[in-house]
């Protein structure tokens, strides 16, 4: 058995506790004996056995009073007790059975039904275990799930706030969508809440007791290139269906569904609806409500062609949302519902809106509806201590200054902090603002490196110059003490995501990424710098005017110039800078010399990443996946890959990654000299990345 159990053997004859023990030794179990009842209760309270085997006849006490005690301690109840005795009576076993023994084995016995009937309750008793801890995770998972749900009712509370025009009419058809059983589309701007709309649709329904499950399209867009197989693209959405059995399907952002997949989903929201009304639903169909969302204007978003008419047919009941500059006498009841969450969720007690602050929210235009409201006062609140809250015209000026600059909306968070979506007060120019709050900079000596890192960060980059390292435009310390810089404002994304979104690109599209990486470290190995952690989530694909698949290098957070161990460094003691699933192994050891060469494995372990879809080593644990690195050779991209990877491609990829850094390509500009020979299929053009964009992200490169 694959659990060490624990057995107490209870007899007060020495002769017999011998046999037994001799009987179950050597099977895997934890042995303990007693020859008296009474020890046997002293070591059972100390030890808690799986099972006890006891005998019934016995001095001073006998097994059945034994046994009774034990079940009546709390200690030691669960301990299963075998009763061996001479007795043959049924009124004696049925006694023993009644005082919670689970079974008799008679003398004298025989070891091999000794040993059948032992691991037979020890199997039972490890199943009971198991459920045990099955139905534990089960009532901890449904108090995790009401409280999701407290929060989802609360959260669809606030959007439907209001005494307007527009907020009474938003009830109304939240209250008649949930009376039907039809598909419904819910429309509406960027940033109106479409999810807590449909689950306010959904909790005012008879399917609130079931599930409602929740499918973004963003992640689930195939590549077509790609050609994947069918039922395993299906799955990501369709599957789910099976999940709301019941309940309700959401799927958010359908206008970024292939065609391919729109029309997939419009034939089986088509025989969803056939179905129902027809009352022929199969036991095996899963029994669903299932509500869209999109933030373009259905009609306009068919004209261009990036919803096709068959799903628009398939959508007949629409519930519009307006933006919220159509509802701003709502403002008074949303910001104080929004600002309550927000300071319970943080902590924080609830701080009070004055009353000129409630005014100039309620003067503002919110052009980035309820997500931007909960921005403005997310900020506000983080900036402040008191029990009243002012909001300023300052800060409804584009929410918040940094600099010279304005902060917009947060775009992702770090581990040397917040990225800020940003427009400079007198430019048109976008930008995105880096910046780490004082509490996260800490102080002492590791304050102090924090800054030196996070200083060098921005210095380093403004002295690369080429159009593929991202652009720093200023950097300092704000007034309130937050160290920050700005940057050139990207529109794309990273090779990361893009390669967990749409799948491994085609060898062509990673040869014209990987040139562009090469000509930004070119730069800096020039210039002696190493940038240290490049990796995919480092690598943004973006549009660059009318170009696309444009490549930044960003974050040159841990660069360090050519480096031995006798050099100081800007690091934390005992701390692996950069990323272990791209790390070099002169990295791992800490014990050698590096420079640009590291850069180039790593960008190795990229094109890796960009042709098979998985980092080229994986383990339990960070420091499995470093010593992979500095001892497991890697395995070829081909062999990884359903696609047709060159030789000369693999080549390229082993000799970025090898252990020994004199096998590696001499610099990146000999690496980018062996990519441009590699022989392709088809060219990465210009207008294929274009079309790529627009099928597949539009939204992140529109202007």
């Amino acid at each position: 058995m694959s659990v060490a159990f624990q057995l107490l053997l209870v007899d007060d004859n020495p002769t017999n506790l011998q046999v037994l023990y001799q009987t179950l030794d050597g099977h895997g179990y934890r042995l303990l004996a007693a020859r008296s009842g009474k020890d046997a209760i002293a070591i059972a309270e100390r030890a808690q056995p799986d099972l006890i085997l006891l005998d019934v006849m016995m001095p001073d006490i006998d097994g059945f009073e034994t046994c009774a005690r034990l079940k009546a301690d709390p200690q030691t109840r669960d301990s299963a007790i075998i009763f061996l005795s001479a007795v043959n009576e049924a009124h004696e076993k049925a006694r023993g059975l009644d005082l919670g023994a689970v079974d008799f084995i008679n003398k004298p016995f025989q070891a091999e039904e000794v040993l059948a009937r032992v691991r037979t309750h020890l199997t039972m008793r490890d199943l009971q275990r198991q459920l045990r801890q099955r139905n534990d995770a089960l009532v901890h998972e449904l108090s995790v799930a009401q409280e999701l749900l407290r929060d989802a009712r609360d959260r669809t509370e606030g959007v439907t706030l209001g005494d307007s025009a527009a907020a009474v009419r938003l009830r109304q058809d939240i209250e008649a969508a949930a009376q039907s059983d039809d598909t419904w589309l819910i429309n509406g701007p960027p940033g109106s809440d479409h999810e807590a709309v449909a689950r306010a649709v959904h909790h005012q329904s008879s399917r609130s007791s079931r599930a409602i499950i929740c499918v973004n399209c963003l992640s689930l867009t195939p590549d077509s290139a790609r050609g994947s197989d069918k039922r395993e693209r299906r799955g990501d959405i369709f599957d789910k269906m099976a999940l709301a059995n019941g309940g309700t399907l959401y799927i958010e952002g359908i206008e970024h569904l292939s065609h391919e997949w729109q029309l997939m989903l419009a034939d089986r929201l088509r025989m969803i609806d056939d179905t129902r009304r027809s009352g022929t639903r199969s036991e095996t169909e899963p029994d669903i409500r299932v509500i869209v969302s999109t933030t373009r204007d259905v009609d306009e978003a068919v004209a261009a062609g990036r919803l096709i008419a068959e799903l628009r047919r398939a959508l007949p009941n629409t519930l519009d949302l307006v933006p919220l500059r159509a509802r701003l006498e709502d403002v008074p009841r949303l910001a104080p519902f929004i600002l309550r969450r927000q300071a319970e969720q943080a902590g924080r007690t609830v701080p009070i809106l004055s009353d000129e602050s409630l005014q100039r929210l309620q003067n503002h235009r919110w052009p980035g509806n309820l997500r931007e409201l909960r921005n403005v006062l997310s900020l506000a609140l983080a900036g402040s201590s008191g029990r009243v809250l002012e909001i300023g015209e300052q800060v409804l000026d584009s929410s918040l200054r940094v600099g010279s600059y304005n902060l917009i909306e947060r775009l992702g968070s770090g581990g040397m902090g917040d990225v800020w979506l940003a427009r400079h007060q007198l430019l048109a120019r976008p930008a995105a603002i880096k910046i780490v709050r004082e509490p996260e900079i800490g102080g002492g000596d590791e304050g102090h490196v924090r800054r030196q890192r996070f200083a060098r960060e921005a210095q380093v980059t403004s002295e690369l110059q080429s159009p593929h390292t991202v652009q720093l435009y200023d950097f300092g310390i704000s007034d309130a003490g937050n160290f920050y810089y700005v940057m050139e404002r990207l529109r794309g994304m990273d090779l990361q995501r893009m390669v967990e979104r749409h799948g491994p690109v085609p060898v062509e599209r990673a040869v014209f990424m990987l040139r562009q990486a090469c000509l930004s470290l070119s730069e800096a190995h020039t210039l002696g710098l190493v940038h240290r952690d490049v990796k995919p989530a480092n690598l943004f694909a973006c549009r660059l005017g009318h170009e696309y698949d444009f490549i930044k290098v960003v974050d040159f957070g841990v660069v360090s110039r050519h480096s031995r161990p006798a050099q100081s460094q800007i690091t934390t003691v005992g701390t692996v800078l950069g990323t272990p699933a791209y790390l070099a192994p002169e990295l791992v050891s800490g014990g050698h010399s590096f420079d640009g060469r590291a850069d180039l494995y790593a960008l190795g372990c990229v094109a890796f990443w960009l042709l098979t879809g998985r980092p080229p080593f994986e383990g339990v644990d960070t420091f499995s996946v470093l010593l992979h690195h500095a001892n497991t050779p890697p395995p070829p991209p081909s062999s990884m890959s359903e696609e047709i990877i060159p030789p000369e491609m693999d080549a390229i990829v082993l000799d970025c990654m090898a252990k020994d850094t004199s096998r590696r390509p001499a610099n990146a500009e000999a690496l980018s000299e062996r990519l441009a020979r590699v022989p392709l299929r088809a060219e990465w053009t210009e207008k294929r990345a274009r079309m790529w964009w627009e099928l597949h992200e539009p939204e992140l490169i529109d202007a």
